[in-house]
């Protein structure tokens, strides 16, 4: 991995209600943002200040793979409980540690304590009037406790959720190389979010999906004409855009 060295950073979210706060709110119902409803030219957001209480070094160089949803730098949004908005000019997600990593003024990676982000949308760099990926913080439907950043597939009223986590196994005692390797390895669960509540699905499949969305005549005559299994991601949205049509 070629950070080698990941420099954790932990601060009080409080300092951010001196932050720019902007009128637009998101509804609770409603997982996907506008990205047109957001001033992309609010004070950008570097958490490197004098109210940093303490740093942590951290080495993923002995495991192979990576942790984050994307390795490249992104331009991000980044929402907060209190309603403020804030651009991160360089950010990543850490799957691993639910973290959002992003690099200072100097270049240092560091990554911010998110308990107060509600919500990080990543844009795409050459047009930052268009999103990329979107996730929202959720409890985590698959221990009931806790929470943890689901990317959001679609808009509307049924919106397709996933829960990626980045876990890391090690692999028994080499005595080849000499030592176990670990590596990460991902684990995705996915759900039908409608209006605040989580449905989980079992798998990508057309029993899971029909038994979390109603169907009417016209999107039951959809999967027929299109002959969708609801197998994949886009076959669920595709058809999710079809339910919300109707809504």
């Amino acid at each position: 991995m070629h950070n080698k060295y990941i420099l954790y950073l932990g601060i009080s979210l409080m300092g951010l209600l001196n932050y720019q706060k902007l009128n637009a709110q998101m509804s609770p119902s409603q997982l996907i943002t506008d990205i047109r409803e957001i001033d992309l030219n609010s004070i950008a957001y570097d958490p490197a200040h004098p109210k940093t209480n303490k740093t942590i070094s951290l080495s993923y160089a002995d495991i192979d793979g990576s942790p984050f949803w994307d390795e490249k730098w992104n331009p991000a949004i980044l929402f907060f409980s209190n309603g403020a908005k804030a651009k991160v000019n360089q950010a990543k997600l850490n799957l691993y540690t639910d973290e959002i990593h992003y690099l200072s003024s100097d270049g240092t990676e560091l990554a911010v304590e998110n308990e107060n982000v509600t919500r990080l949308v990543f844009l795409n760099k050459n047009n930052l009037t268009q999103p990329i990926a979107s996730f929202a913080k959720l409890i985590n439907h698959t221990t009931g406790n806790g929470t943890a950043f689901y990317k959001v597939l679609n808009a509307g009223m049924y919106q397709l959720i996933v829960l990626q986590k980045q876990l890391v196994k090690t692999s028994p005692y080499d005595p080849i190389q000499g030592k176990s390797i670990s590596s990460f390895y991902s684990k995705k669960n996915y759900a039908i979010y409608k209006e605040g509540n989580v449905t989980p699905l079992k798998d990508l499949d057309r029993t899971s999906v029909l038994a979390a969305v109603p169907t009417s005549n016209s999107s039951a005559d959809w999967l027929k004409e299109n002959k969708s299994k609801l197998k994949s991601e886009r076959e669920v949205i595709d058809f999710l855009l079809q339910v919300n049509k109707q809504n």
